[in-house]
């Protein structure tokens, strides 16, 4: 049996396979690689560990020369201060019901859109989905006067849920364009099942086509909460009273400029605060953002 298999040129099961030599060049590509992948992360990440790193120095090191790199002495003390010294606390808890209900709404309004324009081929939603994308790609600056005034004749300023309702309609034709490659991608044959089953086409859009998007629809709540949550142009504009004001513009205000703060420790302890929810939803939600976003780009 054992000539029979030599002769037929076969490979007996106990010999050993034999591995492919490693390249050296292939070696050093890699390795290469690896040293631009770190050099590229180290400098991005940078600014953010000085930011947290000096909100734990007090003021004699951060104005001190020459700088050091890891506190010294490390104190609380800038946290504390700037709850003293500013409504911190009222800021967040604005940013939060902001971009939470901005991220929800749009949500929303952008899987309803989507399905539409998917599901029902009529050229005027096509227009509309473009006009959306174009006013969504024009800067905001160009935009912010009639924003004003239409919130003036609103009387929808200096009000945290109209300040929420506009972030939902500047985002709204990103997640439509987001989510629309998903809806596309999802089999109707599957709907018409369900509907055959006796469900509703709402309710075959809840239980079939929704639960098919969650990537997407994370991806799209991920982008709006942070692009909302750092927002400064709108919310420093249409909100001017303390009560009302998100992170952005209150630390711009408070912090920097009718309190005239020169302790750069408080406002890098601001900053670490600011930083915390977004970092802890890309911690745990990097995953689903990249694969919304690939296969978004796929199924289009």
């Amino acid at each position: 049996m054992a000539r029979s298999l030599s002769a037929s040129g076969a490979r007996p099961a106990y010999l050993p396979r034999r591995r492919s030599p490693v390249r050296p060049a292939r070696v050093a590509g890699r390795g290469l690689q690896y040293i631009l992948l770190i050099l590229v992360t180290a400098v991005m990440a940078l600014p953010l560990v000085w930011m947290v790193l000096n909100a734990f120095k007090p003021d004699t090191e951060t104005s001190g020369y020459p700088p050091t790199f890891f506190p010294v002495h490390p104190t609380l003390d800038n946290f504390s201060n700037l709850f003293k010294i500013s409504p911190f606390g009222t800021f967040y808890v604005n940013s939060l019901i902001a971009s939470g209900t901005a991220a929800v709404l749009t949500i929303i309004v952008s899987s309803l859109a989507a399905y539409a324009i998917t599901r029902f081929r009529y050229r005027i939603f096509e227009v509309m989905a473009g006009l959306g994308l174009i006013a969504y790609m024009l800067p905001s600056i160009l935009v912010v006067v009639p924003v004003v005034e239409i919130a003036q004749h609103l009387n929808a300023t200096d009000s945290v849920p109209a300040i929420s309702v506009l972030y939902t309609a500047y985002f709204t034709p990103f997640g439509l364009w987001l989510l629309r490659s998903y809806f596309a991608g999802i089999p109707i044959e599957l709907e018409e099942a369900a509907m055959v089953d006796g469900s509703t086409r709402f309710g075959a859009f809840r239980r079939v086509v929704l639960p098919q998007a969650v990537p997407g629809i994370i991806a799209t709540a991920i982008f709006t909460f942070s692009v909302a949550w750092n927002e400064y142009l709108y919310a420093s504009v249409l909100l001017y009273s303390p009560q009302h004001q998100t992170l952005s513009a209150g630390m711009a205000v408070f912090l920097i400029g009718q309190l005239d703060s020169y302790s750069w420790g408080v406002l890098m302890a601001g900053g670490t605060l600011m930083t915390v929810p977004v970092i802890i939803m890309f911690i745990f939600l990097q995953r689903h953002l990249t694969a919304g976003w690939g296969g978004g780009a796929v199924k289009g």
